[in-house]
């Protein structure tokens, strides 16, 4: 499905992952159909794209473990966790509890309440790793929401949800999952964990384009929370438009606004298709054999490993190196994609990674060497 060059190893699909053949011929089908190039398919293709939006919402729901009623498409993760920041009746002396290892797409958002007199707690980490009693201790009375990521995105560590969507429960806390590093490579059950809010984009492990994810909203939740308003959320009498009503969708339909982005929308259904075609059990197998093979490899040369240690149980591997920024530069010369984040190295390799290619990579680290000062 994936057509990856075999001259080089592309290793960064915790920045932008690879569109497989069946997400191109989506949009190459959505596009022909828009210039109208296609015999018998008009170019106001908007009935056949909702068609395809409930098809994805269908497919996404099945992939995080939820009925379809909760779930919306949205542009990217950070508009689907501002489905609650901004949609929730905070009050003066509201808190909210964030790992200090976040991602800026959920930390910003969150301090972005400050106005409305909303406080941040940093949850305490270690090299990007964080305990349940780590998330406990950040809690207090006032908390409202405790925001995580499901894979922190440079360490690679894999937060217990589960004892976390507990604790939240029992101290009667919502919780929000940021699930772009996780969703696509690794199992995520968002009904059965009990989580309140996920959000994704579908442009890295999903394999689809930047611009298009989901959301999946609880129903209790769903119902405290205040939308912001467009001619979608609500239903639409197509044959009289002056025929105005303010009633809202009854599921996570009512987070839809307007017009949506439909080429991003038709990739992110064709790569949710084959995700749940080939099945999220063994893609998770393939994509931790993967960074097994790689964390192995890279610490038999000698690199320590940050964050969690042991076999990885994500797809992120990220190593320390004295010259960081030589050794990215010596990788990318020999045709290794990988990122340089925070002046660490990070690979990401994806279940269709070839075993050949992490072998490329951990070659290229074997044969880089800072010059000996003069």
């Amino acid at each position: 499905m994936f057509d990856v060059s075999a001259d080089g190893a592309y290793l960064d699909h915790a920045a932008t992952g690879v569109l497989g053949r069946h997400v191109t011929d989506a949009v190459g089908d959505y596009l022909e159909g828009r210039a109208g190039r296609i015999d018998g398919r008009s170019p106001n293709n908007f009935p056949a794209d909702l068609d395809r939006i409930e098809r994805a919402r269908r497919r996404a729901a099945d992939l995080v473990g939820v009925p379809v009623e909760w779930v919306a498409m949205v542009p990217n993760t950070s508009y689907g966790l501002n489905l609650l920041v901004q949609g929730l009746d905070w009050m003066p002396g509201d808190r909210v509890a964030v790992p200090g290892c976040e991602f800026p797409a959920n930390l910003l958002p969150w301090l972005g309440l400050a106005d409305l007199g909303v406080e941040v707690d940093r949850v305490a980490h270690r090299d990007g790793v964080f305990s349940v009693d780590d998330v406990a201790a950040a809690i207090r009375p006032e908390t409202r929401v405790v925001a995580v990521s499901a894979v922190q995105f440079l360490s690679g560590f894999r937060c217990d949800l589960e004892a976390i969507a507990a604790l939240c429960r029992d101290r009667g806390v919502l919780l929000a999952v940021d699930a772009i590093q996780a969703v696509g490579a690794v199992r995520l059950d968002a009904g059965a964990l009990g989580i309140d809010l996920l959000a994704t984009g579908g442009h890295k492990w999903l394999g689809a384009m930047q611009g298009a994810g989901f959301v999946a909203v609880a129903p209790d939740l769903m119902e405290r929370l205040r939308p912001m308003r467009g001619w979608l959320n609500g239903p639409v009498d197509w044959d009289d438009f002056d025929a105005i009503s303010t009633d809202l969708h009854p599921d996570a339909t009512r987070f839809h606004v307007g017009t949506m982005p439909t080429a991003g929308l038709y990739a992110l259904d064709a790569a949710l298709g084959a995700i749940l075609g080939v099945g999220p059990d063994a893609i998770e197998r393939a994509a931790l054999a993967n960074a097994a093979r790689l964390g192995d490899g890279l610490e038999r040369l000698g690199y320590d490993r940050v964050g969690p240690q042991g076999e990885p149980r994500s797809g992120i591997v990220t190593v320390r190196a004295d010259d960081p920024e030589g050794l990215h530069a010596h990788l990318v010369e020999r045709g290794v994609t990988c990122s340089l984040r925070s002046r660490l190295v990070r690979f990401a390799a994806h279940a269709q990674t070839r075993p050949e290619a992490v072998d490329l990579a951990l070659d290229a680290v074997a044969s880089f060497s800072r010059p000996v000062a003069a």
